[in-house]
């Protein structure tokens, strides 16, 4: 598939998989929509603010405590109680949602690391080495046959190739740009050899049909000029 027909732009960093086939999109860390326990939260306490717990969340929690208790032990002062536990609920709300946070980081850092064990990761924010996974892409893309396959294999080893030497990082010095560019340059010629192969592949099954079948435009038109030639002959002007 050409280039600028790519179902979605490629993130910073993508992985190379072990064996060939496209590259795998790993999950972002900073962000993911928010659950049912997100929106509990948002209800009770509104909207999530960028502070850590502090002294501040510590006394409300130890006073509203102190309040709770003493309404409790003093008959005349249960609305006393009420007060401590909307002290406590307040004190609650920033290292609730800090601590729920902390949780969905780490789900999702195991599950980013489970998807790093499954391939090399690669550094896309240079645009020599981005150039060369759309190559790639579009060899992946391509459809399967001997040739294509052979040719995703030596694109794949490219790729691993960069991705060893650049340990997720991008190209520094003149001797790694250099090897990179190389790879590059020839993943996107034979990936132009290929999506070219495939087309010629796609229009010589398209003739064949139509000349099988007779269903062609082509046909279609030197029947309609024939028949208007009948006719015409058949009904001269006067």
């Amino acid at each position: 598939m050409p280039k600028d027909e790519l179902p979605a732009p490629l993130p910073a960093l993508v992985l190379v998989p072990r064996q060939p086939g496209p590259v795998i999109l790993p999950p972002a860390l900073t962000t993911r929509p928010p659950d049912d326990v997100d929106q509990m939260l948002d209800e009770l306490f509104g909207a999530p603010v960028p502070d850590r717990p502090g002294p501040l969340d510590a006394g409300l929690i130890a006073g509203g405590s102190v309040a709770a208790a003493f309404a409790l032990l003093a008959p005349g002062w249960r609305w006393l109680l009420l007060v401590g536990v909307l002290s406590i609920l307040l004190g609650l709300a920033l290292p609730l949602r800090v601590a729920w946070r902390a949780v969905g980081r780490l789900t999702r850092r195991r599950r980013f690391d489970a998807i790093l064990g499954q391939g090399d990761p690669l550094n896309l924010t240079d645009p020599t080495t981005r150039h060369l996974v759309e190559a790639y892409e579009r060899i992946a893309a391509a459809p399967s046959d001997p040739a294509a396959a052979e040719a995703l294999e030596a694109a794949h080893l490219a790729l691993l190739e960069v991705s060893s030497l650049l340990r997720g990082g991008v190209p520094r010095g003149r001797a790694e740009a250099e090897y990179v560019a190389r790879r590059n340059g020839a993943v996107q010629s034979l990936a132009t050899t290929v999506v070219d192969q495939a087309r010629d592949a796609a229009v010589d099954a398209l003739d064949h049909f139509e000349r099988r079948t007779g269903l062609s435009s082509l046909e279609r038109m030197d029947d309609l000029e024939r028949a208007m030639s009948d006719t015409r002959q058949s009904h001269p002007r006067p």
